[in-house]
């Protein structure tokens, strides 16, 4: 018998995921996320560009990274090798490979989420190209999903996110994954894991291209956007 009490129900993926619930038991098995988020390394810095990078402290941020996105030379499969080359999940990268194939030059999931994302940048008077990696992430994240973004607009705050004042009321499978994924990436703590990720029965399609196109602008920052192939 399963354990799960929702096991084959809708809810059933929500229970799961609730496992992952702050102070959960630490397991023996698994990748923890946010390893993968906010490291140093990633794609190779210029030569002309090491003391400049060096000089404004994000070893990731060369000079020329938007120029070589907007010339193609860099495409979203390379970003998507880069990011995740260490991870050793099967699954994991079955999907990546079939995300990578299906890109059309929006990372965005539609339009709404654009325009969700790009009015609370504005909103918060911030300059999306200087803006911190990991708050453009949660952002991102944050109004990829239109219940998710109801119920956690209140707590963005101009220096972070108060996950505490966001109570989560009738939110999807999906949406819990992302607020997971966004809360992993704010605190630097363990919410949820690449096994989980690599989960279809958990975390969807949709769900899944978020969580990674979030990862990638965690580790490159805003340049990412600009990305085209």
């Amino acid at each position: 018998m399963s354990r799960y009490f929702m096991y084959g129900t809708s809810l059933g993926g929500i229970e799961q995921l609730m496992m992952l619930a702050p102070n959960f038991s630490q397991r023996r098995s698994g990748i923890v996320i946010n390893n993968h988020f906010n490291c140093k390394g990633g794609i190779e810095i210029c030569n002309g560009c090491v003391a400049k990078v060096e000089s404004r402290g994000n070893l990731n941020d060369c000079f020329c990274f938007k120029e070589k996105l907007e010339a193609d030379e860099i495409g979203y499969t390379d970003l998507i090798r880069d990011c995740f080359r260490s991870i050793k999940n099967y699954t994991l990268k079955e999907r990546l490979k079939l995300l990578s194939n299906r890109f059309t030059g929006q990372l965005f999931l539609n339009h709404n989420h654009k325009e969700r994302f790009h009015h609370l940048i504005q909103k918060q008077d911030i300059d999306i190209d200087d803006g911190s990696p990991s708050h453009l992430a949660v952002i991102f994240l944050l109004t990829a999903d239109e219940v998710l973004w109801n119920i956690s607009e209140h707590a963005v705050c101009l220096n972070g996110f108060d996950f505490s004042n966001i109570h989560l009321r009738q939110i999807s499978t999906e949406g819990y994954a992302l607020y997971q994924t966004a809360k992993t990436i704010s605190t630097g703590k363990e919410y949820i894991r690449i096994s989980e990720i690599a989960d279809k029965e958990l975390i969807d399609d949709t769900a899944f291209k978020i969580i990674i196109n979030a990862s990638l602008i965690a580790k490159y920052g805003a340049d990412v956007f600009s990305i085209r192939k």
